[in-house]
Parts: structure tokens; C-alpha cells; sequence
């Protein structure tokens, strides 16, 4: 700062203007000076400080400099002609610092002249021309004077006029990134300010340098300390954006003019704060006052469409963000008021798109007659195809884009839609076809936003809308008609759209696999001297989710074409994967390692003990990275704190981030988490949970890392882990029964409910609940099938080596006919046709007497599949009063069997088919057990096909079997001491439903509850509550928690959500 110390010292010396006389220079002999000569020159002038010899060498020499640019001027720099002008703009007098700043001004465009300004602290000395006159701020308030007064007036308009010049000048140093540090200086900060409120010309400069400043984003924190967006704020509330009623008034006019382009700056600038979450107070109501006042302004209208679309997309609370920008009256009348100005201000965008590019097509400017006129006076005419026009066309597309994005912004708000709709809102899918790159990167971000935000997965058509549009820009991209510089915005939105199964079946089908292939092809191809190592992560991720779909990763579930088909092919996908792991890239690698332990099953074929340590570490790795710890990691909590966080502390992060309406997003997790690896971990556990032999290793260290996950993990790992909970309830026993049917019969109304979760039984007629004082277990266990009542197992019939998949898996799209076309493919061996095991509680006598004309008849308990229907176990009351238990084997044989006497009350019924090759039971043949009394029939075996329980439909369902309970079929024989154990057992504690029961200890109902919002994790939500529901205990609980919620899920649009939702309400009553 020594220039400014010695301005300070000469100016005690000098206190008079210079007079200027005749400097006697000839302008032709100036325009043939040499550079050199030409240095001198001004040298001396300096040297006798005559300003103007000064000023009419740089007047003369402007031709010169202009004609041999920028040679002349590099020339002048290397004679250090930067001296002369630091003696111009230090001067002491300010006519010589105004003429230094405006010939420093003409050096800006070089580089050289640049970097010595600001060593020179050019900013420092030009900011003292806009400083008071030293004693002006003493002037005698008494003074009245006319002469003085008239002389103070012209003293602050030479103020005005340095202001003006400084704003001038910083506008145009604000274009050189040499000179934005000084710029982002406080003082300056401050005269700008300053100058925004106090000088009216120069309103539009100063706004338009905040808009220059703001363009890199690490000078916005300045803006905060220097109070900037305040002072921003505050000149657009107090604006007036009305045209002038007395338009005759040109200075007027033109201050509005002035005021409406600074009006539009700010806005810019305001929505740049906003954009990188950097606070910034906006009069809302504004905003929606010029909206509904349909403003011709369209860039006004543009940048406001911009700042409104970045205020609506940070928003906590988008509803209340519009009712506070509500003009009018406010309340919903001004919410209504606003979204028609929206909606009025988008049917204006779409119409002139359409015109302009009918008028491209053309060639002419017909048809826009309207938009040919400058917007703020109406009669200047503009040409078609000159400069203005197309800077015009350039709103024109700013504001179809940003409106476009606020309405998809507003779409997923369902008390908005529905507005918006009855406002006749369409056709919003013009913006995507802009091809702007700045355009498009808007478009791309705000599609990738929408995508990874809850609500919005909500909107199942605009989900499937947005991904029909980034396939269309993928498919540009192939053919090199899209940004390079935007590829890895488009795989991002492309990667969180993989995250919804349902686009991930669409991208299968429109073979994202090949596609992305080719992409990186090409990319590589025009880009070979860049880095595509993020390309390729971003294209790896989004083939990962595909493939991890349930029907792409197993062929057999929900296939009705060849059931071992998956996607991407197999066979290349996995050689693809080998050569990923080779990859320096460690998510590279971690993808393709977890994929590849998916896709090669053979490897879990093995005893649990075998796998133990591989599955420990698995999980330890996925409960390191996974989102549901993601505050722990942001808080940057040890290992021993974080272990410390139990399921209920997680459900209080729930229910606080819904109460604050605010949801994890994958964008937010991938600095501290790993949310793609996370779902393939977590479908790897999905499929391992199936089966019997891994369940005692989840029930054992897994529940409660799950359960955590679907409190307050991202949507799509939530997801996965409640798959995974419903899926270890799936033949939920833990000691490889294989328990593949159970029908607990423990309450009046539940008697559909298979608490195996495995099939989706249906009932005939009208079973009777069991009186009360009667039921199994000292409790209502039991109901009474009488004439014209049955329960269908399965319309195919339940055959235990075919057991159906439909509730392994719940995707939104799918529907119980898709998800049964193939019966569960076991890991191991599947079971064996012959082994197997029924146990039935029943009452005694079966009360075969219900009505006198079924005095002698059957009482079936068990009936094979249509055509055949045959009776498989019955009591036969025909040839012998007491009854004679009876089974037909699949010779087709009656095989009736003597049993002992029973006496009234409750019984067990236990029917173990098996053969030698069975290591439990090694005996050929069947055996009956009637409590602990057991029959032997070797080599005879009942038909593996079951149909119906309590009834014979053959015979009109007049062969009732009576009271039963607790009916269960295993496919598997069970061992003798696991039978008598049965009938010793007083009460539920040993019933093979310890996972469930576990997970209600844990408050699973309140947790599964809180995620039925993404059709995605509300399909398996829905599926594991339907399987909690099979606990008595859990039914109150799960319809308090959830059952407003459930009855509008009956409704949904998604066939699976919709069917799942059902389901849970049949298991509830």
C-alpha cells in the first residue's frame, strides 16, 4: 500500500486541480511514434506532470493500438510503460488517478499488464477516487448559501461519477481471475454495496459483477462475511418491477430499465448462493408477485424461474416454501394463484419453443412478431438472426429449461400435483430437447436430484419418464452426440436409477449391459488421452444393480420364458468381472469381487461352518460402509460408540428425520459410505437367508445390523435389508426342517395365514373358530371344519420338492403369477419326493355327525391336486364306527391302519414318509404316529402332492375333517425324538418361529413400518410385516403402527406393493 501512502502525502502539498493547457501534440506525428518513442513520450508527461500531453498521446495513439493489436500494446508493456500509468492512477489529483484508471482499464486484456496492476494494488488506489473530498463532511449545517450549496450538489455528482467509473472498472477486472482476489476484498465488497443502494446508475453494473464474482464458487463465502446477500435481498424486495405508468419520462424509463436488468443480476446471483447452500434470504413473496403479474420480461422472468427452481430444490419443506411465496392474499387461495402463474408461465414457454422452432425451420422470423422487440421498450425492433435475437433465444431456453425443472421439482408433492394437473400442466418433457451444455447439465442434475430423493421414487410414471430419457441421451452419447464433459453427470443419473427395480428391468430390456460397453468404446476412443477410471466405475455401478435385480441375478424367479435365463449374460459378464478385480481402482475391485461371490452359488454349497468366516467378514465389511451408520460417520464416532447405537436409538433417527421431512440420498452417502457395494452385500444375504442351513448364522449376528439398516439406511440398502428379514421368516425354522406349511390356526379369523410364508392359502366356506376354553395351547388355537369349508393349499397342489417361490422376492412391477412360474431352486440338493413330514393337532371325537345325512362318511384331512383329488388321510366312519384312520398311497391303494382307542381331547397326528437314504430316518416306507404311538408301513408312501386340508371337494365338501390345529408339512422326514417332542410340548416356546419372535423383541413392526414410502422398500416391508404378522402378538401392533398407511397401499398401482399389502391385511384379520 506505499502508492497510497504517497497519494496521502502529496495531497497535503497539492490542493488544486491542475489547469490544463494546449499540450501541442500533433496526432499524426503520435500515430507514427515507435512504441519506444512513444514510452518517452508519456514518460515525460509524467515527468512534467502535464496531464494533457497525457491524455492526448493515449487519444492519439488509440488508432495505432487498435490496428496493431495486441502487439503494440505487449511492445509498450515491455518497455515498463506500467510505471507511467501507476503515476496516473497514484496521482494526488483526481483528474490524473480518473485518466490513469481509464487508460489502465485498455491493458486489462494483457496478461502481463494484469499481474502488475494488482503488485501495484491498482483496486487500492482507484478505490480513493470514490472517497469523500477531505472536508466535505465538515461543511456548516448552517450554511445557506445558494453559491455553496450549489457547489456541494456538484461535488457529490463528481462522487457519483467516480462511483460510477469504479463500478464500471471492477465490472470489467471481474472477467480476469488475476484481479478476483482483489475484488473479493472487503472494501471493495463494501463499495459495491454502497453503491448499490446510493448511486441509481449503477445498479445494473454493480449486480452484474456480483453475478461475475459468484460464478466460481469459493468466492461465494465472501458474499456471506461481507453481508452481500443482505444487501442483495434487500434491493430485490424494494425494486419496483411495475413498468412506469408515465412511460413519457425517459429518465424514468430508463432508471427502471437500469433497475429491471439489476433485478435479474440479483436473482442470478442469489440462486448461485443458493445453489452451493450458502445462505441466502430471498423475499419469497416477491417472486411469486412478479410471477402472477406474468412479467413480458423474459430474461427477468428467466433468472427468476432459475432462482425459484434452486430455492424449491433445497427446500426442507417445498409445500411450505410455496405457501410463503404465495402472492395476494397468501394461504391456499395464493398457493392456487401461484402454481396457475406457473403453469400460465410454462404454457408461454412451450409456445414460444414451438415457434422458434418453427421459425429456424423456416428461415425467417414469422410468426414472432411479439418476441422481436426489446423487452423493455417495445419499440426498438429486433432483426431475425442478428446477436440480439439469438441472446434472446438464449432466455428463451433458459426459462423453458428452468421451468421445466421447477414443475418436475414440484410433480413428486402429491397436494401439488394434483393442482397442477386440474391447471392443465403438460408437456414436460420439451426441456430435454435442449441441447446446451449448461442447459443440460441443469436438466441432468436436476433429473439425478429427483431420482435419488424418497418422494419422488414415489411417482412411479415420472421415475420411468426420466429413465426413458437418460436411454435416449445414453444413446446420443454412443453415437458422439452428447457432451463428454457431462458423460459422468448422465452415468450418475443413470446410476441411481438402477437402484429401482423396476428400471433396472427396463434397462435390461433396452440392454443397458451392451450399450454401456460400446460407451466406454467410444469414450475411449475420443477421449484417449483423459482418465476414464470414473467412467468406468459409474458404468460398473449401474451394471451391478442390473444385475443384482432377483429375476436377472436367478433365472428362476419370475420368468415366464426360460427360467435360466439372467442378465447380463452370464458367461461374459463374469469375465468382464475378472478383469475389473486386476483393476487399481479398490470400488472397482470391491464390485466385482461381491459380484462375482453372487453369481458363483456353488461356493455357499458348502457346510455353513465352511463358509462361517467368509459370510463373518462379509458382514463385518458391509456393517463398516454401510448408510445405515452414516451419522456415526459424519459425527466421526469410534468403533466401540458406534457398536453401542442399538435399534431403538436408530428409530429415533427415523421417526426425527421424517418429522423434519428429510431422507438420505446416495449422492449424500458415497463420501462416507459405500450404498452400491452395500446392496449387492445385501442381496448376497437375501439369498443365503432363504435357505435353512445359513438361518441360524443371520438369527445369530445379523437381526439387529438389518433391522438398524431399514431405520436409517439409504432407500435401496433399506430395501435389500428388509428382503432379507422377510426372507430369513421364509421356512423360518432353524434347524433344517425345511418347514415349507404351517397353519397355526391361532385365531378366529386367521385361518389363510401360512406362518411357513410360503404359500398363499385360500378358503371355502366358513370354518368355525375353535370355543373358547377349547384351543390348542391354552388359547384360540384351533378351527372347525365343517360341511362345505376347506382350505386350498396351492391351485397346483404343494409338492415339497417343488416349493413355490412367490414370496421370496416382492419387486413393484411383479405379480404373484410372475413370481410363481418356477418352484425354489435350493442351493443344495433339492428335497427328496419321498421325504417328508405332516403333523397335525386334531380334536377328538372329530364330530362326524354335523348333520344327519353325513352320518357315515370320511373326515378327510389331506386331498391330492386336480384331476385325480384323491383322499390321502382320512377317518373312515363307513366300515367302522369308532373310525379308522385310512391313507391311499400312490399305488392308488386304501391302506387302512388299526390304531388305539383315543380318548376325547387333543391329539397329534404326525405322518413321517422317508427312505433309507434319509439320515434321520433311514427306513423305507411311511410311519403314522397318533401321539406316541407309531405304525411302520414299509415301502408304501403317500402321493407328495397337497392340495387341500379339512376337506374332500370331489364330494362337495360333504367329508369334513373337524377340529384341527397347528397343521404343519416339512420337507423333510423328522426324527422320532423331534416327534414325541411335539407331543410332550405344552406351549408355543419351541415352535420353529424363533426369528420372528426375536424380531418383534426388537420393535420390527415399528421399523418396517417407517419405510413404506418407496414403492420399492414398501413391497418387501410389506412382505416381512406379513410374515410378522403370523405372530398373534404382532397383529394389534402392525395395524396400529401402519394401518392408515396399509389401506391406501391397497390401492397402489404397483401390482406387488398392491398384493403384498393385501396380504398383510388377510394375515392381520
Amino acid at each position: 500500500m506505499g502508492g497510497t501512502e504517497s497519494i496521502e502525502q502529496k495531497e497535503e502539498e497539492e490542493d488544486e486541480e491542475p489547469v490544463e493547457e494546449e499540450s501541442g501534440l500533433n496526432p499524426e506525428d503520435v500515430a507514427k511514434m515507435t512504441y519506444s518513442e512513444f514510452n518517452a513520450a508519456v514518460g515525460s508527461a509524467c515527468q512534467e506532470n502535464d496531464i494533457k500531453k497525457f491524455r492526448d498521446l493515449w487519444d492519439f495513439i488509440s488508432a495505432v493500438r487498435t490496428e496493431n493489436h495486441p502487439t503494440f500494446d505487449d511492445s509498450l508493456m515491455a518497455e515498463n510503460c506500467i510505471k507511467h500509468l501507476r503515476h496516473a492512477f497514484r496521482h494526488s489529483v483526481t483528474a490524473w488517478r480518473e485518466l490513469g484508471v481509464r487508460v489502465s482499464r485498455t491493458f486489462f486484456h494483457n496478461q502481463q499488464a494484469r499481474e502488475k496492476l494488482v503488485q501495484l494494488d491498482f483496486v487500492g488506489s482507484m478505490m480513493l477516487l470514490t472517497m469523500p473530498k477531505e472536508g466535505a463532511e465538515d461543511l456548516e449545517e448552517d450554511l445557506e448559501d445558494d453559491l455553496h450549496a450549489e457547489g456541494h450538489h456538484e461535488g457529490a455528482t463528481e462522487e457519483f461519477r467516480f462511483q460510477l467509473l469504479a463500478a464500471e472498472t471492477i465490472l470489467e477486472m471481474a472477467d480476469y481471475p488475476e484481479f478476483m482476489p482483489s475484488l473479493c476484498s472487503t472494501s471493495v465488497l463494501n463499495f459495491l454495496c454502497i453503491a448499490l443502494n446510493q448511486v441509481p446508475e449503477s445498479v445494473e453494473i454493480v449486480t452484474h459483477t456480483f453475478v461475475k464474482i459468484s460464478a466460481e464458487p469459493q468466492n461465494l463465502p465472501i458474499f456471506l462475511s461481507g453481508s452481500v446477500g443482505d444487501i442483495l435481498e434487500s434491493f430485490f424486495k424494494s425494486t419496483n418491477y411495475l413498468r412506469p405508468s408515465d412511460a413519457s419520462s425517459f429518465e424514468r424509463m430508463q432508471q427502471w430499465a437500469r433497475d429491471i436488468s439489476a433485478m435479474a443480476h440479483c436473482a442470478h446471483t442469489m440462486g448461485t448462493m443458493i445453489k452451493y447452500d450458502h445462505a441466502c434470504q430471498v423475499d419469497l413473496r416477491t417472486i411469486g408477485a412478479i410471477f402472477s403479474s406474468m412479467s413480458g420480461n423474459l430474461r427477468l422472468v428467466s433468472e427468476l424461474a432459475r432462482l425459484f427452481y434452486w430455492i424449491c430444490r433445497k427446500s426442507p419443506d417445498l409445500f411450505e416454501t410455496l405457501m410463503e411465496s404465495a402472492p395476494g392474499v397468501g394461504g391456499v387461495e395464493g398457493l392456487d394463484t401461484l402454481l396457475f402463474s406457473l403453469v400460465a408461465t410454462w404454457k408461454q414457454s412451450v409456445d414460444l419453443h414451438h415457434r422458434i422452432k418453427a421459425a429456424t425451420s423456416s428461415g425467417s422470423g414469422s410468426g414472432l412478431e411479439d418476441f422481436l422487440v426489446d423487452d423493455l421498450d417495445k419499440t426498438v425492433i429486433i432483426e431475425y438472426g442478428s446477436e440480439e435475437y439469438d441472446h434472446k433465444v438464449e432466455y428463451a431456453e433458459m426459462r423453458l429449461c428452468y421451468m421445466n425443472c421447477l414443475l418436475w421439482v414440484l410433480l413428486p408433492q402429491w397436494s401439488l400435483r394434483w393442482r397442477l394437473r386440474d391447471f392443465g400442466l403438460k408437456d414436460l418433457y420439451l426441456a430435454v430437447e435442449l441441447r446446451e451444455p449448461v442447459l443440460l447439465q441443469v436438466i441432468l442434475g436436476t433429473i439425478r436430484h429427483l431420482l435419488d430423493q424418497e418422494q419422488a421414487q414415489e411417482c412411479h410414471e415420472l421415475i420411468v419418464f426420466f429413465g426413458e430419457q437418460l436411454l435416449g441421451f445414453l444413446d446420443l452419447a454412443i453415437l458422439g452426440k452428447f457432451p463428454d464433459s457431462l458423460m459422468r453427470l448422465l452415468l450418475d443419473g443413470v446410476s441411481i436409477l438402477s437402484f429401482n427395480r423396476e428400471m433396472q428391468t427396463l434397462l435390461a430390456s433396452f440392454n443397458i449391459w451392451g450399450k454401456l460397453n460400446r460407451l466406454v468404446r467410444r469414450y475411449r476412443e475420443r477421449n484417449s488421452a483423459r482418465d476414464h477410471r470414473k467412467i468406468e466405475l459409474a458404468v460398473l455401478r449401474v451394471m451391478s444393480q442390473v444385475a443384482v435385480h432377483p429375476s436377472h441375478r436367478l433365472g428362476w424367479i419370475a420368468k415366464e420364458t426360460d427360467p435360466d435365463e439372467v442378465y447380463p449374460p452370464r458367461q461374459e459378464f463374469e469375465e468382464q468381472l475378472e478383469g475389473w478385480i486386476k483393476r487399481k481402482d479398490e470400488h472397482c475391485k470391491t464390485i466385482a469381487s461381491l459380484l462375482l461371490n453372487i453369481f458363483q452359488e456353488q461356493k455357499f454349497q458348502k457346510h455353513p461352518n465352511q463358509v462361517e468366516t467368509t459370510l463373518h467378514s462379509i458382514l463385518d465389511w458391509w456393517q463398516v460402509n454401510s448408510s445405515t451408520g452414516y451419522d456415526e460417520e459424519r459425527e466421526d464416532l469410534s468403533a466401540t460408540e458406534r457398536a453401542k447405537v442399538s435399534v431403538a436409538d436408530r428409530l429415533k433417527v427415523c421417526l426425527m428425520r421424517a418429522q423434519e421431512k428429510r431422507a438420505l440420498t446416495s449422492m449424500e452417502t458415497m463420501h462416507q459410505c459405500a450404498p452400491y457395494e452395500c446392496v449387492i452385500v445385501l442381496s448376497l444375504f437375501s439369498r443365503l437367508a432363504l435357505e435353512p442351513k445359513f438361518k441360524r448364522l443371520f438369527y445369530a449376528n445379523a437381526l439387529e445390523p438389518l433391522l438398524g439398516c431399514v431405520c436409517t439406511g439409504f432407500w435401496a440398502e433399506a430395501r435389500e435389508a428388509a428382503a432379507t428379514l422377510a426372507n430369513l421368516m421364509w421356512v423360518p425354522d432353524l434347524d433344517y426342517e425345511r418347514l415349507v406349511c404351517w397353519l397355526k390356526f391361532d385365531g378366529s379369523r386367521c385361518i389363510t395365514v401360512d406362518a411357513a410364508n410360503v404359500l398363499l392359502p385360500i378358503k371355502a366356506g366358513d370354518p368355525k373358530p375353535v370355543d373358547i376354553g377349547q384351543g390348542m395351547y391354552s388359547s384360540m388355537w384351533g378351527v372347525e371344519f365343517g360341511t362345505g369349508s376347506c382350505l386350498t393349499l396351492h391351485p397346483d397342489g404343494l409338492k415339497t420338492y417343488n416349493v413355490p417361490g412367490v414370496l421370496t422376492t416382492a419387486s413393484p412391477q411383479d405379480t404373484f403369477r410372475q413370481t410363481s412360474q418356477s418352484p425354489y431352486h435350493w442351493l443344495d440338493e433339492p428335497p427328496d419326493p419321498r421325504h417328508f413330514t405332516i403333523t397335525c393337532w386334531f380334536f377328538w371325537p372329530l364330530n362326524q355327525f354335523d348333520t344327519p345325512e353325513n352320518a357315515r362318511r370320511q373326515c378327510v384331512l389331506l386331498q391330492s391336486s386336480p384331476p385325480e383329488r384323491l383322499m390321502q388321510l382320512y377317518v373312515d366312519f363307513e366300515t367302522e364306527p369308532e373310525g379308522v384312520w385310512t391313507l391311499v398311497d400312490h399305488t392308488r391303494t386304501k391302506r387302512p391302519i388299526k390304531t388305539p382307542q383315543l380318548h376325547p381331547g387333543w391329539h397329534l397326528l404326525a405322518l413321517v414318509s422317508s427312505t433309507s437314504r434319509s439320515p434321520s430316518q433311514p427306513i423305507d416306507g411311511t410311519k403314522l404316529f397318533l401321539d406316541d404311538w407309531c405304525k411302520v408301513l414299509k415301502n408304501v408312501w403317500i402321493l407328495n402332492d397337497f392340495y387341500m386340508v379339512g376337506n374332500d371337494s370331489a364330494a362337495g365338501g360333504r367329508k369334513p375333517f373337524g377340529l384341527m390345529a397347528d397343521f404343519r408339512i416339512y420337507a423333510r422326514s423328522l426324527p422320532d425324538d423331534q416327534v414325541k417332542g411335539m407331543v410332550l410340548a405344552t406351549n408355543t416356546e419351541q415352535h420353529p418361529d424363533k426369528i420372528a419372535r426375536c424380531l418383534a423383541t426388537m420393535d420390527a413392526a415399528t421399523v418396517l413400518a417407517q419405510r413404506l414410502d418407496v414403492p420399492d422398500t414398501a413391497a418387501e416391508c410389506l412382505r416381512a410385516l406379513g410374515s410378522l404378522a403370523t405372530l398373534s402378538s404382532q397383529r394389534a401392533k402392525i395395524f396400529n403402527v401402519c394401518g392408515r398407511k396399509l389401506m391406501q397401499l391397497m390401492d397402489s398401482p404397483l401390482p406387488m406393493v398392491q398384493r403384498q399389502a393385501k396380504r398383510l391385511i388377510n394375515n392381520l384379520a
